[in-house]
């Protein structure tokens, strides 16, 4: 910032040859000293600086930006009053491109790659000589540190065969968004698929059912399950131990041998149990599925609870006239209360393939049912949303990888949506769930929203059909977040915001709200944020 002002005062000074132009130049650097000191670390502020306040001569915006990612560019128009010659400050290594005449224009600024915080400064002459500078609304990143600044988890369940793990294949699913991938340990040499992982900055979830269910039988005498930890608790891509899917709560003892022995064997890494969405009492092993979830997290002692549930049902289903199981909803709020409760993380799940596409009990993956599933795990708190599953296998059909080998639309459909989920996953990562509540009708076990739900800053928030909202809180900031519940219909949010605020947008970028009343579409599935402190 210093440096801007010095050139700008320099520039000033080339034409100042009287005593009204220097003391107009000493306004200048004073006002922008106060923006600088009047402007939070971070937290971005645009203002008009006049130079000649008896002419009145000031910049107007289209838009405020913030959170510019590293490689992305952006554009911002301005106008004038009359017509004048505009320039712009530049610094680190970014691109800023000026185009326009008269009084209006753009200017396109690109961030270079790694990118660090940067303010632009603008300044606009007349040809007569008067002048007026503003500070670009416009900053890198977000208000958070770079160091702060993190992706999304997610996780692709059942990965690549041995005999399909190449550096290729891992590269082509990390470049669709996936970061954490099991890996199948009982069919043949699998430790290369941990190397490649490693190599192209993925973790990896081992499944070690085989070994831990031969050690439940004979724990004294077996020793694979030893040595199959002990091979993997020390590879850089170990994330998790995978030991059961879908188990009734009569197992809990069993699987709770097996969970201990494996921690004494390395702490430094979660056991992995997948747990059932809504089942009858003989499949849960308990009357209650609020009662099995408890038991799992109490009696089996989770460090973090995982349950899969597929929601979006084919169009025409005369079952589900919009489209989704409502249970879904009640086995959220179940989930995600008790795991708030006991003070752990949950793991929600997405259908990328096709299930069961003869019986057509499923939908097809697409962007809007992804967003759907994916947008509100988010604002229930999940903290790593996986997706099954990436390797066609069983029932399944149309995943992004076939048992052949080839590659479909399934995983086009996922890396698109992937792309837009990471762009403000930061705002999700290391999130706590403060409450949820639904617009409109609300499902059995959740609760309407109220005005009494919202925060000061927000005066009302009224949605044309029904809505999932959620209030979530990381890192000292607060969130709303406006979820549309329909994968077939776009859904409009009207607000009145009783302070600025900012929402982030798909693409990771802030933009600022000004107080009074807002008008928002959403697209199918889709989420709004608001960051309002």
């Amino acid at each position: 910032m210093k440096k801007i002002v010095l050139l700008l005062v320099a520039a000033a000074l080339s034409f100042a040859c009287n005593k009204a132009d220097i003391e107009r130049v000493e306004r200048l650097q004073q006002e922008l000293d106060e923006l600088q000191r009047q402007t939070p670390s971070g937290v971005p502020a645009a203002a008009d600086i006049v130079v000649d306040p008896q002419t009145p001569f000031t910049f107007t915006f289209d838009k405020k930006l913030y959170g510019v990612d590293a490689g992305c560019s952006v554009t911002v128009n301005y106008t004038l009053p009359e017509a004048a010659d505009v320039e712009v400050s530049q610094a680190g290594g970014w691109t800023v491109t000026v185009s326009g005449s008269g009084a209006s224009g753009s200017i396109v600024v690109t961030a270079p790659d790694p990118a660090s915080p940067a303010d632009f400064i603008l300044k606009a002459t007349t040809d007569d000589g008067r002048s007026t500078a503003a500070k670009l609304p416009l900053l890198v990143r977000d208000p958070y540190s770079d160091a702060t600044r993190t992706t999304f988890k997610t996780m692709g369940y059942r990965g690549l065969k041995n005999h399909m793990a190449t550096l290729e294949n891992f590269q082509r699913l990390a470049d669709a968004g996936i970061n954490i991938i099991t890996v199948e340990t009982d069919e043949g040499p699998f430790m290369h698929q941990l190397d490649l992982a490693e190599q192209v900055g993925m973790k990896c979830v081992p499944v070690v059912w085989p070994y831990a269910e031969a050690y439940d039988r004979d724990p004294v005498n077996y020793k694979g399950l030893d040595e199959i930890i002990n091979q993997l608790k020390d590879h850089p891509a170990t994330f998790a131990y995978h030991i059961y899917d879908e188990p009734s709560a009569a197992l809990i003892p069993s699987l709770l041998l097996r969970k201990e022995r494996i921690e004494s064997l390395d702490p430094n890494h979660p056991v992995y149990i997948n747990l059932l969405a809504y089942a009858s009492p003989e499949g849960l092993g308990v009357r209650y599925y609020q009662d099995y979830i408890e038991a799992y997290i109490r009696d089996c002692k989770l460090k973090f609870l995982s349950y899969d549930f597929y929601p979006c049902r084919p169009e025409g289903d005369p079952d589900y006239p919009d489209g989704i199981q409502s249970s879904w909803w009640e086995c959220n709020e179940i989930v995600a209360g008790l795991t708030k409760r006991y003070g752990i993380p949950w793991w929600g799940f997405a259908a990328s393939c096709w299930i069961d596409r003869e019986q057509h009990l499923f939908a097809k993956p697409t962007v809007e049912n992804l967003r759907l599933q994916v947008y509100s795990n988010l604002a229930y708190g999940a903290q790593v949303i996986q997706y099954f599953t990436i390797l066609q296998y069983g029932g399944t059909d149309y995943a992004p990888i076939m048992i052949d080998g080839s590659w479909t639309g399934a995983y086009d459909t996922l890396k698109d949506f992937n792309t837009e989920l990471h762009r403000r996953g930061w705002v999700f990562d290391g999130c706590t769930m403060e409450k949820v509540r639904h617009a409109n009708r609300n499902p059995a076990w959740t609760q309407r929203l109220c005005d009494a739900d919202l925060p000061a800053e927000i005066g009302s928030l009224a949605t044309s059909q029904d809505a999932l909202v959620g209030f979530i809180e990381n890192r000292g900031n607060k969130y709303v977040t406006v979820g549309n519940k329909s994968v077939k219909e776009k859904m409009t949010v009207d607000a009145v915001f009783n302070s600025a605020v900012y929402t982030i947008a798909r693409d990771g970028l802030f933009v600022e709200q000004p107080s009074g009343p807002a008008r928002f579409v959403l697209d199918e599935g889709d989420m709004l944020v608001i960051k309002y402190r």
